[in-house]
């Protein structure tokens, strides 16, 4: 394969792939340059555990973050269940930038509420070594840290080159 071309483990992408993952209550965090592929593989991932009779929620985080910390009425809890309560959420463009404190605490509470019943695909530019500096420096940004990396298997797409230019 070609330096430039993205190349993944192809034992680490079909175990996934078979959503046992999801059974245990674990998280995968896709993580690679930007146009390498994640949101694709979150996706493809997405709908193995459809396949599996899961439920799957798709958002870009920044839409999401918009979506729960409006003000606290019966629309935001509807929209807090609408994460809470699928099985496997995707939370895509995961903390491209850094968020406030309402933010991170709302992600907090959703991340919580899956610890021990779901599961959660994260797409990110950065690795999860990167995110702190991201949430804040405080016990929050902590938190969802642990939460999510403790329970994680995480899938780094290599390369330099966009998706789209390679197949396009």
């Amino acid at each position: 394969m070609c330096p430039s071309r993205a190349s993944l483990d192809k034992v680490k992408i079909a175990e996934p792939a078979n959503c046992e993952w999801v059974k245990a209550h674990r998280n995968a965090v896709i993580a690679g340059a930007s146009g390498a592929g994640k949101s694709w593989l979150a996706c493809a991932l997405g709908v193995a555990a459809c396949n599996a009779f899961c439920s799957v929620r798709y958002a870009r985080m920044p839409e999401m973050l918009d979506e729960i910390t409006v003000s606290k009425d019966e629309e935001w809890l509807k929209s807090k269940k609408r994460y809470t309560k699928c099985d496997v959420p995707i939370a895509d463009d995961w903390l491209l930038e850094k968020i406030g404190g309402d933010q991170a605490r709302e992600l907090l509470e959703i991340v919580e509420s899956r610890l021990r019943t779901g599961s959660l695909i994260i797409c990110s530019q950065f690795s999860p070594a990167g995110w702190h500096a991201k949430l804040g420096e405080g016990a929050i940004a902590d938190a969802v840290i642990d939460r999510i990396v403790y329970r994680s298997d995480v899938i780094h797409i290599e390369g330099d080159e966009s998706m789209r230019k390679r197949i396009g």
